[in-house]
């Protein structure tokens, strides 16, 4: 019998599993693979219709999204990076170096007007492209007033948000910085135009930086190739011609803000000589989240799967709760142990036949998300693991009193 029993709990674990596997994010009612959905609201401020593509972790859709909420990516050239961004954040989300984010990105209308900081009558002997420049503020007033007001009703998101742009939109990254730091815990500059209006916003970058708006911020800049061939970062500072002013007023930014030795701000860059202008974005945003949330991977797990590793779980506990207390000082709110996670932790020690601990943390998570089907049918594969099939039926029957899942009724009936 007991053979039997370990033989039924190892089918349903596989099952679970593999069911766990098919992230809801990925797979659609409709077979298609779904990664956001098109939004838009309506801006006084900027007196027109504003398209936004959003991202949520899980594919939770609709206007109710339960209990859980994340923070909040603010991407510029929204259609652009839109694949790459969710990409990253879906990798390096499933592997705990990253917390699971929300992204908002916004399409331009008028990307000249919205992401300059100031109006100039020519750009490049062009005075065309430039009438409507100048608009950045109004646009920064709009994400202030409407759009990020608009995402925190719509959608599940915490107040914890990242503002990200290349070229232009880095430029405007900049520009929210030095104006409105308030609005964005981190922000990342990719390659960004800080040659716009003779060095507008370098030249203010040192008032700006005497200041306390600073503090509890966070800058990645990507800077990217762009000189001519035979020149390199040292020498290109001392350049005149107009091909280097891109990367020369760069660098001149980088150079003030390293100055700043006894600023509040959080920063770092990276020079990436075998990228482009074009190509620099994707590795930018990959080195800028690990970057960003360097504290927020949960390091020194090994040692507790050690064959030797004693079967006691108050270390870990422990070891789980301090590192959340410190990531919970990031965000400025309370973060629990994510249940997924704590959940393949309870997985492996059990099949690792260190039951002491897998039980600990399965209960942690049912303390946690008490109100999460999930935890008790995991608590009932645990008990089905340890041949205590009458166990297993009473967490089985409770993870059907909060959900529907076809895998738990699937294992309460063949145990019934």
């Amino acid at each position: 019998m007991k053979n039997f029993l370990l033989l039924i709990a190892a089918v349903f674990l596989l099952t679970a599993c593999q069911n766990r596997d098919a992230s809801p994010s990925e797979v659609s009612n409709s077979d298609q693979i779904v990664i956001g959905q098109m939004d838009s609201l309506r801006s006084e401020i900027l007196d027109e219709t504003r398209n936004i593509w959003v991202h949520v972790p899980d594919n939770a859709t609709g206007a109710i999204y339960g209990e859980t909420s994340y923070p909040v990516i603010y991407l510029l050239d929204g259609p652009d990076h839109f694949h790459a961004v969710t990409g990253l954040l879906n990798n390096l989300g499933q592997n705990g170096i990253v917390p699971k984010m929300v992204v908002v990105a916004i399409p331009n209308t008028d990307r000249t007007r919205d992401l300059t900081p100031s109006h100039v009558d020519e750009m490049f002997g062009d005075s065309n492209f430039v009438v409507t420049s100048g608009g950045g503020d109004k646009f920064l007033e709009f994400m202030e007033k409407e759009l990020i007001p608009y995402v925190e009703e719509n959608y599940p998101v915490t107040g914890y948000r990242t503002f990200v742009g290349h070229s232009f939109g880095g430029l405007t990254a900049m520009h929210a910085l030095f104006s409105r730091a308030h609005l964005f815990s981190n922000y990342v500059a990719i390659d960004p135009s800080m040659w716009w209006d003779d060095w507008l916003l370098v030249n203010k970058a040192e008032i700006v930086l005497e200041g306390k708006s600073l503090e509890g911020k966070a800058l990645f800049m990507g800077v990217a190739n762009t000189m001519e061939e035979g020149m390199d970062i040292e020498r290109v500072k001392e350049d005149t011609a107009r091909s280097s002013n891109h990367i020369r007023s760069i660098l001149s930014l980088i150079e003030k803000l390293e100055g700043k030795q006894d600023s509040p701000l959080e920063f770092a860059w990276k020079y990436y000589d075998d990228d482009d202008h074009g190509s620099v974005p994707l590795i930018t945003e990959y080195d800028a989240l690990r970057f960003l949330f360097s504290w927020y991977r949960l390091e020194g797990m090994n040692k507790f799967f050690e064959e030797d590793a004693e079967d006691d779980p108050k270390e870990l506990i422990d070891a789980l709760d301090e590192h959340y207390v410190l990531v919970s000082k990031h965000f400025g709110y309370a973060v629990l142990p994510p249940e997924p996670d704590v959940n393949s932790l309870a997985y492996n020690f059990m099949n690792m036949n260190k039951p002491t601990i897998a039980r600990a943390l399965f209960e942690l998570n049912i303390r946690n998300y008490p109100g999460s089907a999930n935890v008790y049918d995991s608590m009932g594969d645990f008990y089905l693991n340890q041949s205590d099939t009458l166990q297993a039926v009473e967490q089985f029957k409770k993870a059907l009193e909060l959900g529907n899942s076809p895998f738990t009724k699937e294992k309460l009936s063949q145990l019934e």
